[in-house]
């Protein structure tokens, strides 16, 4: 008799939840080693009156790689939406990822929002059981005898060093003001682009120098984006890097672009991944976006400047 109960009263109790929206959240591993790429998949199923989503990605251990966002499947009784967070993980040890929080857009306006739950991540070393961590390094030898006697030497050689510095900051001032008079530099967009040129033609990623190719890649684009936006770019992070251009950059395409570049590149750099030739060729048509956005911001900033100084 309980049990009929039961049953009756979740029949009654089924059509008032049947129209709530289902999020779950899973991760295509659960453990990884550091620098490895993870895919984080959101996963909404919704009435027929939402037209999307919104995912709310928090900050963590984590660094977002991309994002990308499954068409929409549709059916009479509902619709169901995807998106896909790739993240890399560059510590090691174990790590909630989430939860999420998901806002539904409708016609009508605010459709609410959900919530996904946590995810534990295991992140370990690039080291496996057997393998040898570097090796102890060996005593220092010892000296005999009184070692003041070679205090001239090196005093005579700091003197000399000094002596050479000042000349070099002496020979590049001077080659800087004679530049600086016969001619004005070029725009940051302008010499990002011919040196990008040069680079290319130096075709690294297809002799296999894919760690040269993005240390010099990103040095192009840091110095540009020093002269661009007014800030030591150069000595900066990556994610420094991309805090300095949220605040100065409105347009998120090109912020987006430029996180994805300086991401694929701390994985060839530090994690020695070998990218793959997509994502290399993937690179130029977002610099060349970036370039062109920036000639057309100046174009406009000059014919703004020719119409106020006709008036």
């Amino acid at each position: 008799m309980k049990r009929l109960r039961a049953a009756f009263i979740l029949i009654l109790a089924w059509p008032l939840g049947a129209g709530a929206s289902q999020v779950t959240l899973s991760a295509s591993a659960q453990t990884v080693t550091i620098a490895e790429r993870v895919e984080l998949r959101v996963v909404v199923r919704a009435d027929p009156g939402v037209e999307g989503i919104r995912v709310e990605v928090p900050a963590g251990a984590y660094d977002v790689i991309s994002r990308v966002q499954r068409p929409a499947i549709r059916s009479a009784n509902g619709a169901t939406f995807e998106e896909i967070i790739t993240v890399a993980f560059f510590k090691t040890g174990d790590f909630v990822v989430g939860p999420f929080r998901v806002e539904l857009r409708s016609r009508q306006g605010d459709g609410g929002s959900e919530q996904t739950g946590p995810l534990a991540v295991r992140v370990r070393s690039l080291l496996g059981e057997n393998d040898k961590d570097i090796k102890p390094l060996k005593d220092l030898l010892a000296i005999r005898g009184d070692p003041r006697h070679l205090l001239r030497y090196a005093v005579a050689i700091l003197l000399f060093l000094l002596l050479a510095l000042a000349v070099r900051l002496l020979l590049q001032r001077s080659r800087r003001r004679s530049l600086g008079a016969s001619e004005p530099p070029l725009p940051p967009e302008i010499e990002l682009e011919m040196r990008v040129q040069e680079l290319r033609r130096r075709n690294l990623p297809q002799e296999g120098e894919f760690r040269r190719f993005f240390i010099a890649l990103g040095d192009l684009i840091k110095h540009f984006l020093q002269r661009a936006y007014g800030f030591n770019a150069e000595d900066c992070t990556t994610a420094e890097t991309v805090a300095q251009l949220q605040r100065s950059e409105s347009d998120g395409e090109m912020v987006t672009d430029l996180k994805a570049i300086f991401g694929q590149a701390d994985l060839v750099k530090f994690a020695r991944q070998v990218p793959e030739k997509e994502a290399v060729d993937g690179i130029w048509p977002m610099i060349a976006s970036m370039i062109a956005k920036h000639k057309q911001r100046r174009e406009q900033a000059l014919a703004q400047a020719h119409v106020q100084a006709g008036r």
